[in-house]
């Protein structure tokens, strides 16, 4: 597959280098453009030149040349993003607002205390909490479909309608989206609304997809994954060392939903679903909504004993790895050593909200920074 994909049909794309048989899949952002100014748009990596079903003659590397990722990324313009988890989604969109910010306000206390600030995400056009992608940039399961078949897949869909590339050559004269809810009057298509046989766009059946997905369920605890349970901290009458204070154990959704299955159900996600600095060394420059370039949104860590890349850029499979660079300002990601990364960014942003806690749990026993490592191996 990893030889397949990229050159299926007479595909003609070069493989970059930070695309790694056995590592993580990763999106691409630039961070700048080539004037300078700020990018924050995903690349694709793959163009469909030389492919036989759109014919070679029609789309060639002159109409479409590659994009020179390598360069980019030694010059450190890139910025990686792997896929987030689809589990326990609909969950998430059905919980409220005003469950987010009083969570948020039931722990001011002690995260001022520890340097924790935390504000949501919040969309351009009604003002209210965005809560998926690594930024909380989308703000419903239907945006995050549409936007992930657009931008990661090349397939257009009603609320992403327009090509990425829209090189003549190579868009052969459609201009209409890929995959889209068909309003035909007759059969033609066999997408008829009144045809018995007509089902929804692939985009749209995906967001329902993943809206219905159960929550990762979690194994049953050891003694030392308990322990560290309390270490990892539970309410504000069990603090342990804060990581709660960020990483929420539990919000309960709306009372009423379409989806009764989704109401009134406690939610055991592992985040506060705001937007946090995370210092400059997991900073990638780009700025999606109210996020600015070192914030990311609390990662929920239900399913995480099952996953195999961590960080938003999968730059580690290294739990504890993981956990040292939320204190990330020594900065080490993407290749650059830390004084490059560091100085790349002329340091500007602020330390990382997580600093104090992540001391915190330096200072612990080896034994109980097991005990946090085999609780969360077990969520």
């Amino acid at each position: 597959m990893f030889d397949l994909i990229p050159h299926r049909k007479g595909g003609q794309n070069y493989v970059p280098s930070f695309i790694m048989q056995y590592g993580p899949i990763r999106e691409v952002r630039f961070k700048r453009k080539p004037d300078g100014t700020p990018d924050g748009g995903v690349h694709q990596l793959f163009t469909i030149v030389g492919r036989s079903d759109i014919g070679a003659s029609r789309c060639t590397v002159s109409d479409l040349p590659p994009t020179d990722f390598e360069t980019q990324y030694r010059n450190g313009n890139l910025s990686f993003r792997i896929p987030l988890q689809t589990f326990g989604l609909g969950l998430i969109e059905a919980i409220q607002d005003s469950t987010i910010l009083s969570n948020s306000a039931a722990t001011s206390a002690l995260r001022t205390a520890l340097g924790i600030g935390g504000i949501p995400n919040r969309s351009g056009n009604d003002g209210t909490i965005t809560r998926f992608g690594w930024k909380a940039q989308n703000k419903s399961l239907a945006i995050f479909a549409g936007e992930a078949y657009n931008v990661e897949m090349g397939v257009t869909n009603d609320v992403f309608p327009t090509r990425t590339d829209e090189t003549p050559a190579c868009s052969q004269g459609v201009n209409e989206p890929n995959d889209i809810t068909r309003v035909d009057i007759d059969d033609s298509r066999n997408q008829a609304f009144n045809n018995p046989l007509h089902i929804i766009p692939d985009w749209l059946a995906f967001a329902i997809f993943m809206r219905q997905l159960a929550p990762p369920e979690p194994v049953p605890f050891s003694a030392s994954a308990q322990r560290g349970e309390q270490l990892f901290g539970g309410d504000v009458s069990h603090p342990g060392i804060g990581c709660f204070l960020c990483h929420t154990p539990v919000m309960v959704t709306g009372p009423q939903h379409d989806t009764e299955a989704l109401q009134n159900v406690p939610a055991h996600l592992y985040s506060d679903l705001l937007i946090h600095h995370m210092g400059s060394g997991l900073a990638d420059d780009v700025t999606q909504g109210l996020a600015e370039g070192d914030m990311f949104r609390t990662t929920p860590l239900w399913g995480v004993g099952q996953r195999m890349f961590f960080l938003h850029d999968g730059r580690t499979n290294d739990l504890l790895a993981a956990i040292e660079a939320h204190n990330s300002d020594r900065g080490d990601d993407q290749g650059e050593s830390g004084s490059q990364h560091l100085a790349s960014r002329g340091n500007r942003y602020p330390p990382s909200e997580a600093a104090v806690v992540i001391r915190q749990f330096n200072a612990l026993s080896s034994d109980d920074q097991q005990a946090i490592l085999d609780f969360l191996r077990s969520l």
